[in-house]
């Protein structure tokens, strides 16, 4: 089993992976970096409600523009999870076509082996028969 593994592996098309895995790195360092920042102030005011239960418009505006912000900065995360994603999809896909291709080549190794031992075995009972 370890060995089909080894041939797998050796038929992947590592110089495309490899040339992708900066990418990668940098794009899950940047979607991990902007998912552990502070939440923009939303745990330090939570209400924008004043002292007295009275709606305070310049603690609603500002509670808005936070809103709107963090809105934009969600967006923006998945915009670049997308891309994580699409980029991990098409290395994945890559990685499963690397495998088709070693079942086809696994198959016609299979046959060949056969034939030849089937020769074989010909050409051992002709030269049994021969002598």
């Amino acid at each position: 089993m370890a060995f089909g593994w080894m041939t797998a592996l050796k038929i992947i098309p590592w110089g495309s992976v490899l040339e992708s895995a900066p990418h990668i790195v940098r794009a899950a360092k940047q979607l991990f970096s902007a998912v552990k920042t502070d939440s923009s102030g939303f745990s330090a005011e939570p209400s924008p409600f004043g002292d007295e239960g009275t709606l305070s418009l310049d603690k609603l505006n500002k509670r808005t523009r936070l809103i709107e912000a963090k809105i934009v900065e969600l967006s923006n995360e998945q915009k670049s999870s997308a891309a994580l994603i699409k980029s991990l999809a098409e290395q994945n896909a890559l990685i499963v076509d690397a495998i088709d291709v070693f079942r086809v080549r696994v198959r016609i190794l299979l046959i060949v082996c056969v034939l030849l031992i089937a020769i074989l075995c010909g050409l051992i009972l002709w030269l049994a028969m021969n002598k």
